[in-house]
């Protein structure tokens, strides 16, 4: 392990440790799951699990990267994160999964470039697997091709230029909500203007399946975690949201009226009367 990513990983360990998480990090067989490298937030035992692959060659920026999520997730930046009596299908996870990712991979790409440690070999093998195997560019498949476009241009905006022309002739309905998706990522600088694009991203995907007479709606299935500007912290909750019993469901939401977005599960036997306190 070099230096830098020593110093980096101190670094996340400390400051884990100052909001009262514990990051571990441990070795396994990786072979059989999607992704090479992952990280994991136990919210109850307050702990961050990342999880790097046995013997191999690009271990060192594989912790790099699962370091920088981590980082990104003790900074405030927001996940997208499921209720426990809701039912979710492989579409709902998969469109989870992406949007938060590129919510920060924007950043994080750049920062290992900056650092000079990047998985270079696993870069060229994802770009090389997903774009010379993209599903059709019709019905809604495409945009999961336009996540993976999306996410094959920040892993190597270079390599990515010998695929691009290609791709735009023969699935421009891909091309096209790549550049849109795009457009949105470019504005991400914080936690705060995170969400926002995330949000947009939400809005421009359910137009997308709407456009293929499929109805999909995020505000109803995930929940998104609220990221708070410093003169919202002085206000009373009532002010941000309000308590919500949802048809069919158990437990009680915390919505936020600004945007209509569940922030977060409460329990089932909560008193419904908004109590005035201040948002720590």
């Amino acid at each position: 392990m070099n230096d830098s990513i020593k110093k980096q990983l101190e670094l996340i360990k400390e400051m884990a440790t100052s909001k009262g998480y514990t990051l571990n990090v441990f070795e396994r067989d990786t072979s059989q799951e999607k992704g090479v490298g992952s990280h994991y937030v136990d919210y109850a035992k307050k702990e961050i699990e990342i999880i790097l692959p046995l013997g191999h060659e690009e271990k060192d920026a594989i912790l790099l990267h699962e370091l920088i999520h981590a980082e990104f997730f003790l900074t405030g930046f927001p996940r997208i994160l499921r209720s426990s009596e809701i039912q979710y299908d492989g579409l709902d996870l998969d469109l989870y999964q992406h949007i938060e990712d590129l919510s920060q991979h924007v950043l994080l790409y750049s920062k290992m470039n900056e650092l000079k440690v990047m998985h270079d070999k696993e870069n060229t093998k994802f770009l090389k697997n997903y774009l010379t195997n993209l599903f059709p560019d019709d019905q809604y498949t495409f945009v999961r091709n336009a996540f993976i476009l999306t996410e094959s241009f920040y892993r190597n905006p270079v390599e990515f230029l010998n695929y691009e022309p290609d791709i735009r002739k023969t699935h421009p309905n891909s091309d096209q909500l790549y550049r849109k998706l795009k457009r949105v990522l470019a504005t991400i600088k914080s936690p705060l203007t995170a969400r926002y694009a995330i949000i947009r991203m939400f809005d421009i995907v359910q137009e997308e399946f709407a456009r293929c007479n499929f109805k999909y709606d995020f505000k109803e299935k995930c929940i998104l975690q609220s990221v708070l500007l410093e003169n919202q912290r002085q206000l009373f909750v009532s002010d941000l949201f309000q308590l919500v019993k949802r048809p069919k469901l158990k437990h009680i939401y915390l919505q936020e009226k600004r945007t209509g977005y569940y922030v977060q599960v409460l329990g089932s036997t909560i008193d419904f009367q908004m109590q005035k306190e201040f948002i720590k």
